[in-house]
């Protein structure tokens, strides 16, 4: 019989409200014991929901005292995510920390330290590592099918980064600090996962060159007289890539309150000799993720966006007759293209293993996004490439 592992999420937004559904389903092992949020207000709407079925805490060491909850979901804003990912894992909880892992090296360092001496299960909200398309990629690269990757170019093409970002002037720089963070560790963490090796300096360029800059701070939406305006938002909603649907305030996207960057340009080496270029723009008009992989036996391309119609195609240049392989991954369906339910599956597997072994790798991973991203930003500010500092064994993780 399958085990049923019970579990809490802390941090109940639209992202905490999905894996309270999806770590909370007993198809996928899990039943939803409690829930934890700083605000009444969402922990009556979460009552009414689950009835008393779920417990809501508005304190997270009074929830963590429970000894029937064995795994802690944290799903908090991204500047909360350090504190709860610690305490839960000194309590001897099982850990998924949704990405970014967090957003300063400081507290990277600390919650390495803490996995470090954890005898539970740490893992982070990498979906995309499970995705069909990109699962497919990685065996091919392992195979050996373009040789030793050397050179690696990603696009990060995003075309609703204008509704994501640029309506909500309380969640600008001072909040998400940098969309490398907030939206580009994913593409961030698959590059690092394809180039097989962790970053060791960035040079980063970028800015603000399409949203804000033009209006006053209190031009809204619902005043606005342009009414064909492609990020007009209506009735304050929009639709998530997870099928989750949230409310939006609605100022306007060429507000002077907007100071997120909407570009950035990465030159970035690798341990070891290999070099990768990365690109996010958002106000591209498509939404996708593109993958240029050069190894010293071929090219390979992958292409990602969310309806799944997913592309790998592989160029071997070197041999006399040129030849070109093609595979299309079929999605499973569900969000992500299956990125979600298999992430839900690797933690849910890892528990009842109760595989720590593979801590150190999840690490790594939450690390390395952070940092390229943290010292991306760094670089930008500076005008000069920044060294991206390793994860030493001493400080708790995998060596740099």
């Amino acid at each position: 019989m399958r085990k049923i592992i019970k579990t809490a999420v802390v941090g109940m937004g639209a992202r905490g409200e999905y894996f309270a559904e999806m770590y909370g389903n007993a198809a996928h092992g899990f039943r939803l014991r409690a829930v934890c949020d700083y605000s009444a207000p969402v922990l009556d709407r979460i009552r009414r929901k689950y009835g008393e079925a779920v417990a809501c805490y508005r304190n997270l060491d009074a929830m963590l005292q429970d000894p029937e909850i064995e795994a802690v979901l944290i799903t908090t804003n991204d500047p909360d995510h350090a504190a709860p990912a610690i305490a839960a894992l000194r309590a001897g909880k099982h850990v998924l920390v949704e990405k970014p892992l967090c957003q300063t090296l400081a507290d990277a360092r600390r919650i390495a330290a803490t996995v470090r001496q954890a005898r539970s299960v740490f893992m982070v909200g990498f979906e995309l590592r499970c995705c069909t398309l990109f699962e497919r990629i990685k065996a091919l690269l392992d195979e050996g099918r373009i040789g030793r990757v050397i050179l690696g170019h990603v696009f990060d093409n995003v075309s609703v980064g204008g509704n994501y970002y640029f309506h909500d002037p309380r969640k600008q720089q001072a909040f998400y600090r940098s969309l490398l963070l907030q939206k580009a560790s994913h593409s961030l963490d698959l590059l690092n996962w394809f180039m097989g090796r962790p970053p060791v300096k960035v040079y980063g360029t970028g800015g603000l060159v399409f949203y804000g800059r033009k209006y006053a701070a209190g031009r809204r939406c619902r005043d606005c007289p342009a009414r064909r305006c492609p990020y007009r938002l209506e009735a304050m909603g929009l639709q998530l890539d997870y099928n989750v649907k949230v409310e939006m305030p609605d100022v306007c996207v060429w507000s002077k309150a907007m100071n997120l960057n909407d570009h950035s340009v990465l030159s970035i080496s690798y341990a070891g000799g290999g070099q990768a270029t990365f690109h996010e723009c958002h106000f591209t008009p498509d939404y996708s993720r593109e993958f240029w992989l050069v190894g010293d036996k071929g090219k390979l391309y992958g292409y990602y966006d969310n309806p799944g119609r997913f592309l790998i195609r592989i160029e071997y240049a070197h041999a006399q007759d040129r030849r070109v392989e093609e595979w299309k991954p079929v999605p499973d369906g569900s969000s992500h293209g299956g990125g979600d339910v298999g992430l839900c599956r690797r933690f849910h597997e890892r528990i009842a293993r109760r595989d720590c072994r593979g801590n150190r790798a999840a690490m790594e991973q939450g690390y390395y996004s952070t940092a390229l991203a943290v010292c991306a930003e760094q670089s930008m500010a500076g005008g000069r490439p920044v060294g991206i500092p390793g994860l030493t064994h001493k400080s708790g993780g995998a060596a740099g």
